[in-house]
């Protein structure tokens, strides 16, 4: 019988999604997902503060998607967990999935009610 996991592996795999679960911590991932970038290179992609981008990098780093590295006074960033882009296209292709059922759906309900009033 497998182990059950930890309260511990639970709260790690929690704050990993929690790193993702933001529309300005996704445009910065994919920003940087092939290439390192510094914050001010950053900032022209994804828009915002600087104080606001900054935080969201911190919380990046600190779950272990993101890391830094310094440079003079720039601060670079680049992915160190290829695993954040295979649950973003996981998701991806759920809504992909989903989106194409209801048009199917809506189609054939259409067609129906064109059938219904001729």
């Amino acid at each position: 019988m497998k182990p059950e996991p930890s309260d511990e592996f639970f709260e790690r795999i929690a704050e990993r999604l929690k790193a993702l679960a933001d529309p300005t911590r996704l445009k910065i991932l994919h920003a940087v997902e092939d290439r390192e970038l510094c914050v001010s290179d950053i900032l022209a992609v994804v828009g915002g503060s600087q104080a606001n981008v900054s935080k969201h990098l911190s919380k990046m780093r600190a779950s272990g998607v993101l890391a830094s590295r310094r440079e003079g006074t720039s601060i670079f960033y680049r992915v160190v967990d290829p695993a954040a882009f295979t649950i973003c296209r996981t998701v991806c292709d759920a809504l992909e999935q989903r989106a194409e059922s209801e048009h199917r759906l809506l189609s054939s309900v259409a067609l129906a009610a064109r059938k219904a009033s001729s």
